[in-house]
């Protein structure tokens, strides 16, 4: 199976390329694959392939700073979740700010993405509820919590980016969560780098790296 995986190198060099990658959860957790992107610059094309390839819920995993500065809110006062994902309430940009309509095509996702990610953003930019999905990460990410929305954002940070980053389930024809083999062959499909969250704590780990957000805290 190793042998399908690219490097975490590779993985960033596509991300700041503006494509997207496949990520592999751990086997004994939700054992998921989603497809990850930057949200910084990302484009309307990017969003659609995106929904289009991986049928899942898009969302969009974010730093606790930058929710707190735009004044995002947890969905829940006392979450249920087995998996404790951190999910907030959605969100569109405002049509003064970004030029977002009705928030659903993919042109209206992507410009409240970017606004998201846009340093000078506020939370007047934005209404809700939307039909963005915001997530909070952890502050020292997967160092925190092993789970595709801190690997997201310690990707964006990795990758000198807006912690800021998109992220959605595959699901195989069947309807069924694509598993490693179908994500390997998917990677293949659309030729872009499969990697697992392990060899991103792995690479922290190899490179000197404590907590990812400590290398573009100007971001934050």
């Amino acid at each position: 199976m190793q042998n399908q995986f690219s490097t975490v190198k590779e993985a960033l060099t596509h991300l700041v390329n503006g494509g997207y990658i496949i990520l592999a959860d751990n086997e004994d957790r939700e054992n998921e694959g989603d497809l990850v992107a930057l949200g910084d610059g990302i484009t309307a094309n990017t969003v659609y392939e995106m929904l289009n390839e991986a049928n899942g819920l898009m969302c969009v995993p974010v730093s606790k700073e930058i929710a707190a500065k735009l004044a995002f809110k947890p969905m829940v006062e006392h979450s249920t979740d087995p998996n404790q994902t951190p999910f907030m309430v959605t969100t569109d940009g405002t049509l003064a700010a970004t030029g977002v309509t009705t928030g659903v095509s993919a042109f209206d996702r992507a410009a409240t993405i970017r606004q998201i990610a846009n340093p000078d953003a506020q939370a007047t930019d934005f209404n809700h509820p939307g039909h963005i999905q915001p997530l909070y990460a952890q502050p020292h990410g997967l160092r925190d919590r092993i789970g595709h929305t801190e690997a997201a954002v310690d990707l964006a940070y990795l990758a000198g980016k807006s912690p800021v980053a998109v992220i959605i389930e595959v699901l195989k024809s069947d309807g069924t969560m694509a598993r490693r083999d179908s994500l390997a062959t998917l990677a293949d499909r659309v030729h872009v780098p499969f990697i697992t969250i392990n060899q991103i704590i792995e690479y922290l780990d190899a490179n000197g790296i404590k907590y990812a957000a400590d290398l573009t805290k100007a971001h934050a």
